[in-house]
């Protein structure tokens, strides 16, 4: 089972979507009898705008040709995460159709939207350096398609430039310009380089259809965890005195989240506004994300083995969590950086690499949980201790729910996402990365909810089920010696106050002792006088005798 788990982490994570920015730049030297091809796909929503713009030198006499060609596809996969040799022929294959009705046969639906420019001339000099393609005199048709073998298409020359065009339906969008130099200057030593932008602006902005409605959800999610922290805030305030320390892991793991959420808004934000993002920016974000995925896992892992309820300290236990929790942050940091650093299929390698570790270190984790799980219930059930056992157990199906829910949601994102070669369903994808926030707010609500600070803390803190020295620590004891009730425990276990109830005990103990004495001398003087010593003196008539034998029956009771 959680080799399973593993490997569906693993096919996951190597294929989570990235955010794709909205303005594209790329800058290329032009070379005498070479013409080039530049592909930018994007997800487009209906509305869309794209701008193409070329800057050169202006002092430089240079003089080319451009055109381009701007086609749509229902699979986003015919346009994205496609490998660098398939690529080029695709590039050719899309931009040399002289009839405009072919797609390759490893797609098969019925129609696209489709525009080919007129070759436009661009004088660096006389353009003052900078061309801004006008709007597009013929809007996008619809055109009826058939497969063909890509390898089967002739390959023609030719020139091309691209012009500002309307997006007419949603769907993944294609351009390809190509590029081609007519006249170069004199000088060898001249600048002959060219940069490409191209623009995609959609009603809302930059973003594309993959990625807006991630906005709207980290606003959504941000909300979330305000609401949720002062909710925190208000329960902490209102018994401050009897906060315990894993309360204290509780707060900062929501804090992190919010600080989390707040990195990617900013992000996706940046992206949607500016169209390109801020460098280190998602990086950091990725970086941030680690941290309250640690401290997560770290709050899961010290409830699991009982602190704050059945363990008040963690003893050697806390060394193992630390170094867990060490390890992870650094896999989860390497795997982040790897994925949001590199954008090409030839980097799904690296990506594979960067992640088994990570995913290696999530399997033991989830083993030592589920194994601190069964023996903290198993000791809670052994003392009878109901209250606690009840919270174990809501918490027990909690994670039980959530490890179901992730291997269903993994195996239908590999069925509907992953595998499919013509991923129509494209406007989902954004569910692949919104379920795990989700996942894990559903998980950290229910803790909030079975560990909220509340009159009893000292309840779940301070009733000892277990003598276990090797749970005994300097460290602990010393931050214990700051929290509120520690010295009402340490009242009732050391100093004067405990000698004096021990006194106390031992009293009333010998109390109750001579009450039960005088309850059976009274029996015995009600009962068993009269009929012994009728029987001793019955008979006997001389006075002195009859004293004598009281006397020696007194004795013997």
């Amino acid at each position: 089972m959680i080799a399973i788990f593993a490997f569906l982490v693993i096919i996951h994570q190597t294929n989570a979507n990235l955010l794709m920015p909205g303005i594209y730049k790329e800058t290329i030297e032009l070379q005498i009898g070479k013409y080039q091809l530049i592909g930018v796909p994007q997800a487009a929503l209906n509305g869309t705008e794209v701008q193409l713009e070329f800057t050169c030198d202006p002092d430089v006499d240079l003089e080319f040709d451009a055109e381009y060609v701007l086609r749509s596809s229902p699979c986003d996969k015919e346009f994205f995460n496609t490998p660098e040799s398939r690529r080029r022929q695709n590039l050719v294959f899309y931009f040399n159709q002289t009839n405009q009705n072919h797609i390759p046969d490893d797609f098969d639906y019925s129609q696209i939207v489709y525009y080919k420019s007129p070759i436009q001339t661009i004088k660096c000099k006389s353009s003052q350096g900078r061309f801004i393609f006008p709007n597009a005199k013929i809007p996008m048709e619809i055109k009826n398609v058939t497969p063909v073998h890509v390898d089967r298409v002739k390959r023609d020359v030719l020139a091309s430039f691209h012009s500002t065009q309307t997006i007419p339906l949603d769907g993944i969008y294609y351009m390809i310009i190509k590029i081609v130099g007519k006249a170069f200057p004199s000088n060898p030593e001249a600048n002959t380089n060219v940069t490409v932008s191209v623009q995609w602006k959609a009603p809302y902005g930059y973003l594309s259809a993959i990625d807006w409605p991630l906005l709207r959800f980290y606003k959504i999610m941000g909300i979330f965890y305000m609401i949720l922290a002062l909710t925190w805030v208000y329960y902490c305030i209102k018994y401050y005195r009897d906060i315990l320390r894993v309360q204290y892991w509780i707060g900062a793991v929501i804090v992190l989240g919010m600080i989390e959420k707040g990195f990617f808004l900013s992000e996706y934000a940046t992206m949607n506004d500016e169209g390109s993002s801020i460098d280190g920016v998602l990086e950091l974000a990725e970086i941030v994300s680690c941290a309250k995925k640690t401290m997560s896992r770290v709050l899961v892992i010290i409830v699991s083995v009982g602190y704050g309820v059945v363990k008040p300290r963690l003893g050697q236990t806390l060394n193992q969590v630390a170094g867990v929790g060490l390890v992870y942050f650094i896999f989860c940091s390497i795997e982040g950086i790897a994925r949001v650093s590199k954008n090409t299929v030839e980097a799904t390698k690296q990506k594979q690499f960067a992640a088994l570790p990570l995913v290696l270190t999530e399997m033991v984790i989830f083993y030592w949980i589920f194994t601190s799980l069964t023996a903290t219930i198993r000791m809670l059930r052994l003392k009878r201790n109901d209250v606690k056992l009840n919270v174990y157990r809501h918490f027990t199906n909690t994670l039980v729910f959530a490890v179901v829910a992730s291997v269903i949601f993994m195996l239908w994102s590999m069925i509907y996402h992953i595998f499919p070669t013509c991923r129509v369903d494209w406007k989902e994808l954004w569910v692949d990365t919104a379920f795990w926030h989700v996942l894990f707010c559903f998980i950290l609500v229910v803790i909030v909810i079975l560990w909220r600070p509340s009159q009893n803390n000292q309840r779940y803190a301070f009733t000892p089920l277990l003598d276990d020295s090797e749970d005994e620590n300097d460290q602990d004891e010393i931050f214990n010696a700051f929290q509120p009730g520690f010295d009402i425990l340490t009242a009732r276990t050391s100093g004067a106050g405990a000698e004096y109830r021990r006194l106390r005990e031992t009293e009333k103990e010998q109390d109750r002792q001579d009450e039960m004495i005088k309850e059976d001398l009274k029996w015995i003087e009600e009962n068993i006088p009269t009929t012994l010593t009728d029987t001793l003196i019955g008979g006997l008539e001389d006075p002195d005798e009859i004293e004598s034998r009281q006397l020696e029956v007194s004795k013997m009771l």
